[in-house]
């Protein structure tokens, strides 16, 4: 009887620990705020974003920005734009829709 229970949580978790869950995902749009930038990444918990997660912004596989996971639901998260890199040309100075979002792994594990 233990079984149907354990089999039916496995089956519903079974996104979040898919060799799709690689922890990275495309900027859909960027959201101008009056105090702060907000990026929505097509990406979720099926791709490893969690609230909190620190990734890194690149485009053609040069990183030049950090955002933050404020909110994040199965298939989409929302981040918030921490830094820019002010060396970067003109263009790589704004996070545009197209650009990889990637998740940083932990330096303290």
């Amino acid at each position: 009887m233990l079984f149907l229970p354990v089999a039916a949580f496995a089956a519903g978790a079974g996104a979040l620990g898919s060799a799709e869950a690689d922890g990275k995902g495309a900027v859909v749009q960027v959201l101008a705020g009056r105090d702060a930038d907000l990026v929505v990444v097509s990406g979720g918990h099926d791709r490893g974003f969690r609230p909190g997660a620190v990734c890194t912004v690149s485009r053609d596989g040069r990183p030049f920005g950090t955002v933050v996971v404020a909110e994040s639901a199965r298939a989409r998260s929302v981040a918030l734009i921490l830094s820019l890199d002010p060396a970067a040309d003109s263009s790589a100075a704004r996070i545009l829709p197209g650009d990889v979002v990637a998740t940083r792994a932990n330096p303290r594990i």
